[in-house]
C-alpha cells in the first residue's frame, strides 16, 4: 500500500472537482465573518461608538426647556427632535397632553378659584351633617413684597405642611409651585413644574396651577373671597 500515492490522487481528484476550492472559500468566510463581528460586534469600540452618536442625537435636554415660552419652545422643539427620531405614542400622548393642557388658558386667575376646586379634593362632604361644615386651610403672607401661599383640602394644616405651597410675585407672577402628597405610605413633591411631572398626569387645582404657572398668567390675590367652609350639598 502505497499511502502517499493515495493521498496525491485524493488531493488531485478534490483539486479537479473543485473541492479544495470549496473549503478554502468557506473557512476564508468564516475567517472574515469573525473579523467583522469583532469589529463590528455589540461590544465592539466601533459599536459603542456608533451607539453613543446615536444617543447623542437622539437626546433632548428637558431642563432647558422653559415651560414659560410653551408655544414655542416645547411644541417646536418636541417636533423637530421626536417627530422624525423617536415615532412612537407616547410622543404622541405628551405632545397631545400638553397641547389639550394649555388649549384653554385665561390671562388672569383669582386664589378664591383655586380654592374652589380645593374643595374638589375633599371627599367627605356627604358625611357631614345638616349644620355641620369642614374647613380648609389657607395660609396667605406677604413678608417681603412676594406672596407665599399654602393651600390644603384638610383642617388646620401648618404652612409648610399643605399639600400646595406657592411663591407668587407682587405683581401676580406665578413663580414656583411645590406639591406634597401621601400616596401609599410615599411622598410625592412637583416642584417648579417640569415635564416630568406634566407626563404624569395634572388634573383638577394641580392641572389650573400648571396653566398658570406655564402660560404665565396673572394670579389675583383676593383673600377676602375665599371661601374655605365646605358643607354638605344635599342642604344647600
Amino acid at each position: 500500500m502505497d499511502l502517499n500515492k493515495m493521498v496525491v490522487e485524493s488531493l488531485e481528484k478534490m483539486e479537479a472537482e473543485g473541492k479544495v476550492q470549496e473549503i478554502v472559500d468557506k473557512h476564508i468566510q468564516s475567517t472574515v465573518n469573525d473579523v467583522i463581528k469583532d469589529l463590528f460586534g455589540d461590544w465592539s469600540d466601533f459599536s459603542k461608538a456608533l451607539k453613543n452618536k446615536a444617543k447623542e442625537a437622539l437626546q433632548v435636554n428637558f431642563d432647558d426647556l422653559n415651560l414659560r415660552t410653551y408655544n414655542h419652545l416645547i411644541l417646536q422643539s418636541i417636533k423637530d427632535k421626536l417627530d422624525d427620531e423617536i415615532t412612537n405614542q407616547g410622543v404622541a400622548q405628551i405632545k397631545g397632553q400638553i397641547e389639550g393642557i394649555l388649549s384653554d388658558t385665561k390671562r388672569e386667575y383669582k386664589l378664591s378659584e383655586l380654592v374652589k376646586e380645593l374643595a374638589d379634593e375633599y371627599d367627605d362632604a356627604g358625611e357631614l351633617g345638616y349644620e355641620e361644615y369642614h374647613e380648609m386651610t389657607l395660609h396667605v403672607d406677604q413678608p417681603y413684597g412676594s406672596w407665599w401661599i399654602g393651600l390644603d383640602s384638610r383642617n388646620d394644616i401648618s404652612e409648610y405642611n399643605c399639600k400646595y405651597r406657592l411663591h407668587v410675585s407682587e405683581a401676580g407672577r406665578l413663580h414656583s409651585v411645590e406639591i406634597q402628597e401621601d400616596r401609599y405610605g410615599k411622598k410625592r413633591s412637583i416642584e417648579n413644574f417640569d415635564l416630568e411631572a406634566v407626563t404624569k398626569g395634572l388634573h383638577g387645582l394641580e392641572e389650573t396651577l400648571f396653566k398658570i404657572y406655564a402660560s404665565g398668567a396673572t394670579l389675583i390675590i383676593d383673600e377676602e373671597k375665599c371661601e374655605l367652609e365646605i358643607t354638605n350639598p344635599e342642604y344647600e
